[in-house]
């Protein structure tokens, strides 16, 4: 779990980062724990490190304070939660805009800290639930099912095409591909919304558009070929995917 203080104040920030390793030793998880003293040092050290699972902002800071730190990293494409620290308890409108878990109120008291993080670790599980975990040597990269148009086997590679949703990068297209056996991937599809349309084409009934006898129109502009005699079958999975999502 990726762990960011943003904190001015020495002193609380070392006793916030010491609250945060106890509670990882307790809850026997692994984390990395980075912190800053200001707003503008996160945004500029932060830049090309891995996204933050979690971020425990304060928000009296200088120039830029805690709320729009945490609107610049929302418009940036943080999904992580997050949570305020703060000596006032009057900001329930400006947390509600940014997606706050919490405010914890100074001077932080370890249960507060430590049910803000429970829920942060639930939180960054579900989401894990609801992504294809893609590793490539030792770099891994999660990837929303949400945003998967089709995987396909290409020889003894696999080949994912996709589409961004987050903020600022809407309809933008990606691609991945990776040596694996697709026989080994299709399991990690399964009960997320995908069908396979022919031996070695999985597609996301989420981005199907139109369905005839022979092919499939995706949201992305592609037309995928159906196998003989599955057009019934990917009819039957495509209503029921969506009537499980209208329940």
């Amino acid at each position: 779990m990726l762990i960011a203080i943003c904190e001015d104040d020495k002193t609380l920030r070392e006793y916030e980062t010491l609250l945060i390793h106890q509670w990882a030793e307790k809850r026997k998880i692994k984390i990395t724990v980075d912190s800053y003293s200001c707003a503008e040092n996160f945004l500029f050290e932060s830049e090309d490190k891995l996204p933050y699972d979690f971020l425990l902002l304060d928000i009296q800071m200088g120039k830029m304070n805690g709320f729009e730190l945490a609107k610049t990293l929302r418009t940036r494409g943080f999904s992580g939660s997050l949570a305020f620290l703060t000596g006032i308890t009057d900001y329930a409108i400006e947390g509600y805009e940014v997606g706050a878990v919490r405010y914890i109120l100074k001077p932080v008291k370890e249960e507060n800290l430590f049910a803000v993080l429970d829920t942060a670790l639930a939180n960054l599980s579900k989401t894990m639930e609801e992504a294809f975990l893609l590793q490539i040597g030792s770099d891994i990269t999660k990837i929303p099912f949400e945003q998967i148009i089709y995987v396909e086997a290409q020889g003894h590679y696999v080949r994912l095409i996709g589409e961004e949703n987050d903020i600022g990068n809407i309809g933008k297209p990606f691609e991945k591909q990776w040596k694996a056996n697709f026989s080994d991937v299709l399991p990690k599809f399964n009960g997320h919304g995908f069908f396979c349309l022919k031996r070695g084409l999985l597609v996301n009934l989420r981005h199907i558009k139109k369905i005839t006898k022979t092919e499939c129109s995706l949201t992305n502009g592609e037309v995928l070929p159906v196998a003989r005699n599955n057009y019934d079958d990917l009819n039957r999975a495509f209503i029921d995917f969506y009537m499980e999502k209208s329940l």
